[in-house]
């Protein structure tokens, strides 16, 4: 798997399934609902690690 970097320019709204394997990858993909041109990349919280099981 390659992993390409990117500066976020643009933040959108998408919506997700909470089904995730056991690896932590999302199981269903996402869907873009929309741009949220009210917000700025940097008034996004950064996704945090998921917990231990």
């Amino acid at each position: 798997m390659t992993v390409t970097l990117v500066r976020p320019d643009l933040v959108v709204e998408v919506g997700v399934d909470v089904a995730r394997d056991v690896v932590g990858r999302w199981c269903h993909p996402a869907r873009l609902h929309h741009a949220r041109t009210d917000l700025y990349p940097a008034d996004v919280p950064l996704l945090a690690p998921l917990p231990r099981r």
